[in-house]
C-alpha cells in the first residue's frame, strides 16, 4: 500500500521522542486537522507506552507501528510479541467510567476506533483510527476505476478500440494471466490456482474453466473467466482483472459481453458470481447484465486479500460477498420451505420470477450429509440432502469435525427440494448458531440450496459493506437481526 508506513524500534520509550516527531512531521505533510492530530498522538503514546511497560517489562523486544493514511482517516497499529493481556481488560472498554482518563479508557475516548487484535503466535496489536471531516493530501495513487464504465476520452477510446481484440483463451495466454492477477492483488488473490499456468492451462483443457482474454499489441490486458460447477449446468463469472494502466476504457465491459454470449452457447441453465462488498463496481456491473442478489455471505473473502492502491476502511477482518445470479432457464419447482424464513425466501424467488409450490414438511427417512472443506479460503461447507429423526446428532459430529480444521466461516446448505423435514434442520442448525445467508439456485444437480452461515472467528466484518442494490441493503440488514435473534435463544 502506497499510503502505509512501518516503523520498528525497540521497547524502550527513550525512542518516543524520535516516533513523535517523525508522526508531527507526518500530519503535517497529510493536512491532518490540529486538534485531531493531538488527539491521536495522545492515545497512540497510551499505547506505546502499555507495550513499553506492560508486554515487555521484564524482557527486550520490538514495537512495530504501522501508520496507514486513508482519503480522510488516519489509523495507526501498534504491534508487540510481548505479555498477552487478559481479554476482560478490552471487554471492560469503557464501562470503567472512574478511570476515563487513564489507559485504555483515555484512548478509547480520544479516537473514532479502537480496537484489539490477538494474533496468536504474531503477538497482539492495537488498532485506533481519527477521522477528519476534510479529504487528507495522500501520496499520489492511480484511480480506482469501475473496469465497466467509460472514464477515458473519445479519442482515447477511438485509439484502443482500433487496438482492441477481445477473444477466448488459446494456449499462451496463461503465462499472461498471473501476471494480471498480480497487477491487481499481489500475491493475495485468493483463488491461488491462477499464480500457475500450468494450473489455468490445465482447467482450460478440462473444460473446467473458459476463459476471454483482451489483447492490445499482443499484450494481454483483461482477463474474465466462467467457473463451471461440479454436478451442475451453471458457471461462475470471475477471476475479472484489467491491467491498471488499462484500466477505464470499457475494456471490462466488451469481455462481459462476449462471456455472456458463450455461456449461451454452453446452454448453461445459469451465471452466478461473488460480487466483493469493498466497493459496489462489480455489483452494478453485474446489474447491467441482469444479474440480481439471492444472498450475501459474510466473511467469504479471506483477510489477506488486496486490491492494490485501494485504501480498505478495515484491514483484519474477512470481507463479504454478494451472490448474484442471471437466470437463463426457469422452471416451476416444488420446495420445502420453512416457516421460519418464509417470508425472505418468498421474497426472493419473486425477485427472479419463479414461481414454485410449497410441499408440506414431513419427517425424513434417512440423513445425508457431506462436508467440503477449503483450506485455502479457511471455509466450511456442509450440504444437507436429506435429514431424519437423527439429524441433530449427525450434524453435531460432522460440525465438530469441520471446527477441527479451524475455519473462520461454516456455510450450511440445505435442499429445498429433497429436505422435507426442513423446520427441524433450521432449529437444530439454530442451536449451534448458524443464521440466514440465502439462497443458492440450481446449486448441484439442478436442485436449490437455503444456505446458513455461522462465524468460527472474531474477524468477520459485518457493517462496513457496501450494497449496491436495493434488495442487498435489505438482505444485510436482515441477516443481521437474524444473528441476533439466533444468538438471543441460545
Amino acid at each position: 500500500m502506497k499510503n502505509k508506513i512501518t516503523i520498528s524500534v525497540p521497547s524502550d520509550l527513550l525512542y518516543w521522542p524520535m516516533i513523535e516527531a517523525f508522526y508531527e512531521k507526518l500530519v503535517e505533510e497529510i493536512n491532518f486537522g490540529k486538534k485531531e492530530a493531538k488527539d491521536l498522538k495522545n492515545a497512540f503514546y497510551e499505547l506505546f507506552e502499555n507495550s513499553v511497560v506492560h508486554a515487555y517489562k521484564e524482557e527486550e523486544g520490538y514495537i512495530t507501528i504501522d501508520f496507514i493514511i486513508f482519503h480522510n482517516a488516519l489509523q495507526i497499529d501498534v504491534h508487540d510479541k510481548g505479555m498477552p493481556i487478559d481479554p476482560n481488560i478490552i471487554k471492560a472498554v469503557p464501562i470503567d467510567l472512574k478511570k476515563r482518563n487513564k489507559g485504555l479508557n483515555r484512548v478509547y475516548k480520544l479516537v473514532d476506533e479502537f480496537a484489539f487484535h490477538n494474533l496468536g503466535l504474531e503477538g497482539k496489536k492495537f488498532t485506533i483510527i481519527k477521522y477528519t471531516p476534510y479529504t487528507l493530501q495522500l501520496h499520489h495513487a492511480q484511480g480506482f476505476y469501475s473496469d465497466i464504465l467509460d472514464d477515458f476520452t473519445e479519442e482515447l477510446k477511438k485509439s484502443l478500440s482500433q487496438k482492441l481484440v477481445v477473444r477466448t483463451f488459446k494456449e499462451g495466454d496463461e503465462v499472461w494471466i498471473p501476471k494480471l492477477i498480480y497487477k491487481n492483488y499481489g500475491y493475495t488473490y485468493f483463488k491461488d490456482i491462477f499464480y500457475f499456468p500450468d494450473k489455468i492451462l490445465q482447467k482450460e483443457k478440462s473444460g473446467d474453466v473458459l476463459s476471454i482474454v483482451a489483447e492490445v499489441d499482443k499484450q494481454i490486458v483483461g482477463h474474465f473467466a466462467l467457473v463451471r460447477l461440479p454436478r451442475s449446468n451453471i458457471a461462475e463469472i470471475g477471476i475479472a482483472v484489467v491491467d491498471p494502466a488499462f484500466k477505464g476504457m470499457g475494456i471490462m465491459k466488451k469481455m462481459f459481453e462476449l462471456l455472456l454470449l458463450k455461456a449461451k452457447e454452453l446452454r448453461l441453465d445459469a451465471l452466478f458470481g461473488e460480487a466483493i462488498t469493498f466497493h459496489p463496481y462489480s455489483q452494478r456491473a453485474n446489474a447491467r447484465y441482469g444479474f440480481k442478489t439471492s444472498a450475501l455471505l459474510l466473511g467469504e473473502i479471506h483477510h489477506m486479500v488486496r486490491l492494490k492502491d485501494h485504501p480498505y476502511p478495515f484491514r483484519d477482518k474477512r470481507g463479504a460477498v454478494v451472490i448474484e445470479y442471471k437466470l437463463f432457464k426457469k422452471r416451476p419447482k416444488k420446495l420445502f420451505i420453512p416457516r421460519f424464513y418464509e417470508d425472505i425466501v418468498q421474497k426472493t424467488y419473486n425477485l427472479f420470477d419463479l414461481a414454485f409450490t410449497r410441499e408440506k414438511p414431513k419427517p425424513g427417512e434417512k440423513t445425508t450429509i457431506e462436508l467440503h472443506y477449503e483450506k485455502s479460503f479457511a471455509l466450511g461447507i456442509v450440504i444437507v440432502d436429506e435429514a431424519d429423526g437423527a439429524f441433530a446428532a449427525n450434524f453435531k459430529q460432522i460440525f465438530e469435525e469441520a471446527l477441527t480444521k479451524h475455519p473462520d466461516m461454516i456455510y450450511a446448505d440445505i435442499n429445498l427440494e429433497k429436505v422435507a423435514s426442513i423446520d427441524n434442520v433450521i432449529d437444530v442448525l439454530h442451536t449451534f448458531g448458524f443464521f440466514y445467508a440465502g439462497v443458492l439456485f440450481l446449486r448441484k444437480e439442478g436442485n436449490d440450496y437455503l444456505r446458513m452461515q455461522f462465524e468460527a472467528s472474531e474477524r468477520i466484518e459485518e457493517k462496513r459493506i457496501v450494497c449496491y442494490s436495493d434488495f442487498c441493503k435489505e438482505l444485510h440488514r436482515y441477516i443481521l437481526e437474524d444473528k441476533k435473534r439466533v444468538y438471543k435463544n441460545i
